[in-house]
């Protein structure tokens, strides 16, 4: 085992790296999305008090999320209640 490692150690360093790489990667795209879904819900409560705008971007963000229209307010209640704490 110890040839093997003695051999290939470059070829080892390179898979290890390529590990961590994609699940640093992965782990930036859910927190993207996560931020995202944020920024939208934000954009859709600072609109709520114009009956238009507010249907808008209540769309707009159930289209960001993709969560149903008829639900992205409850999801949006989710998601900053589990931001604060």
């Amino acid at each position: 085992m110890g040839k093997f490692f003695e051999k290939n150690l470059s070829l080892v360093l390179l898979a290890i790296n390529g590990f961590f790489l994609f699940s640093i990667s992965s782990s930036l795209e859910e927190s993207g999305s996560y931020h995202s879904d944020i920024k939208a819900c934000a954009k859709m409560k600072a609109f709520s008090s114009n009956k238009d705008s507010s249907k808008l971007y209540q769309q707009k963000a159930a289209l960001i999320s993709g969560v149903e229209t008829e639900h992205v307010s409850e999801y949006c209640k989710k998601l900053t209640q589990q931001n604060i704490f």
